[in-house]
């Protein structure tokens, strides 16, 4: 349930900010101490401020050559009547 409600002032107010506000609001009870789901503090700060997992090399692969593809659409779409046409 806090990752949950971690994962959403993030998206909202960044991570940075997020994980500052962890830290303060913890502040009387040392950053260290257990949250309420018995995780610490601090593991939960380091997972805001780790950044995002990178997309394996297949996938930025696949991306890359469907953005050059999405291009070359209006061209088909313009020249299929044609090449129709002449078989």
């Amino acid at each position: 349930m806090e990752l949950a409600a971690d994962d959403t002032a993030s998206r909202r107010c960044g991570h940075l900010t997020t994980a500052l506000a962890l830290i303060e609001l913890n502040q009387h009870r040392g950053v260290l101490s257990c949250a309420s789901s018995r995780r610490l503090l601090g593991e939960r700060v380091d997972r805001l401020l780790e950044p995002p997992p990178r997309l394996l090399r297949r996938q930025r692969a696949l991306t890359t050559t469907v953005a050059a593809l999405v291009p070359l659409l209006p061209l088909l779409i313009t020249f299929a009547p044609g090449l129709k046409a002449l078989s």
